[in-house]
């Protein structure tokens, strides 16, 4: 077979080997092609300050979200990440969602647009320690402009907490673990924020000092 005969059935044998795939392959493989055509830029931004927590100690809180442009064939498209709010010590991470995750992740008394944080009934208490009703509003989010949704947050966040957690602590295999959070506060809390360019959050963002000398209690 001369080199002229390969070049006229190389064609033909890609549609073959083509047909011959599964649909997952398929799929994959389009997705790979199609893959180098897009890009995305992440920025993640976030902001970090002391405060007292619920138990009444003086800890350290990180707040931080990620902001995507992706980058097609005919126009850009932006998204954003949840808003999370991290304490020192504490395994107690809140998730902060606005509409554009979907009613599922919406707060059940909210009657407009806006980022919050819905408390589970089963974890936490309203301020005065009563029960809440399932997915209640317990935290929530702008900033001075009034953003009611993440990708238009910007400069320093006014975060309101009006929940606590139903337990501060509890006990794994004889260790207490720590599910405290932000203490509830009729003013709300200013945060400075920074915003840098990248995806990689634990690169990009300092972390909380967990070292057991703050957050072991004997």
């Amino acid at each position: 077979m001369t080199s002229d005969t390969l070049v006229f059935l190389a064609p033909w044998r890609i549609f073959v080997s083509f047909v011959s795939l599964s649909r997952a392959t398929v799929v994959v493989l389009l997705g790979l092609m199609l893959g180098g055509c897009a890009t995305s830029e992440y920025k993640t931004h976030y902001g970090l300050f002391t405060a007292e927590s619920a138990s009444g100690e003086q800890r350290q809180f990180r707040v931080y979200w990620q902001t995507v442009r992706y980058q097609g064939w005919k126009s850009n498209e932006f998204r954003a990440l949840p808003v999370i709010l991290e304490t020192q010590c504490s395994k107690r991470v809140l998730r902060f969602y606005d509409d554009s995750f979907g009613k599922g992740l919406r707060c059940n008394d909210m009657d407009g647009p806006g980022i919050s944080y819905c408390g589970k009934n089963r974890m936490d208490t309203d301020r005065r320690g009563l029960k809440i009703q399932e997915n209640q509003t317990c935290a929530a989010i702008t900033d001075k402009q009034g953003a009611t949704d993440i990708l238009a947050l910007e400069g320093e966040l006014i975060m309101t907490i009006s929940c606590r957690p139903k337990e501060t602590e509890h006990i794994v295999s004889g260790k207490k673990i720590s599910t405290d959070y932000l203490l509830n506060s009729e003013v709300p809390y200013v945060i400075a924020t920074k915003s840098v360019d990248g995806e990689d959050i634990e690169a990009l963002v300092p972390p909380l000092f967990n070292h057991s000398s703050v957050c072991e209690k004997e």
